[in-house]
């Protein structure tokens, strides 16, 4: 019974990452139903860039990305603001994931990042066309985001 509140205790310490993501992006739902599976030591909160306008005051640094920005890749935030966006996100998500610190190792060999990240925005700017999109009715503007202020 003491263990339970020693593991409070650790749960007030685990830093918390905040993951924006594309809600409509079949690809992007899929990694993060595999995101939420893996055993993260941080608190990982994950927020689509469609319902973003409710979480703006409690996300550091969040409103000075413009939203077609956040559209284009995956954004992973800190709680002091830090910003990792594409293949450097995925790779800051899986740095806090016990057996993934390898990649990290891998991420900083010479021309690694480069080609991390060439490699997303290929797929990214493929992804409605491969994967396809959750509501298709948006196709033609009739859901549009909501405009920050």
């Amino acid at each position: 019974m003491g263990r339970r509140s020693g593991t409070s205790a650790n749960q007030q310490v685990r830093e918390k990452l905040y993951v924006i993501y594309d809600g409509t992006c079949n690809l992007c739902l899929t990694t993060v139903r595999r995101l939420k599976e893996l055993r993260s030591n941080a608190v990982l909160r994950f927020v689509s860039v469609q319902s973003l306008e409710d979480s703006y005051e409690e996300i550091p640094n969040i409103e000075s990305i413009p939203t077609e920005r956040l559209m284009s890749k995956m954004h992973v935030v800190e709680q002091n603001g830090a910003i990792y966006a594409g293949a450097d996100g995925v790779v800051r998500i899986l740095h806090t994931v016990r057996g993934f610190t390898w990649l990290g190792l891998m991420y900083r060999i010479p021309g690694m990042r480069g080609i991390a990240d060439l490699l997303y925005r290929f797929i990214a700017a493929r992804r409605y066309d491969w994967f396809g999109k959750t509501d298709e009715s948006c196709e033609n503007g009739a859901c549009n985001l909501p405009r920050r202020h």
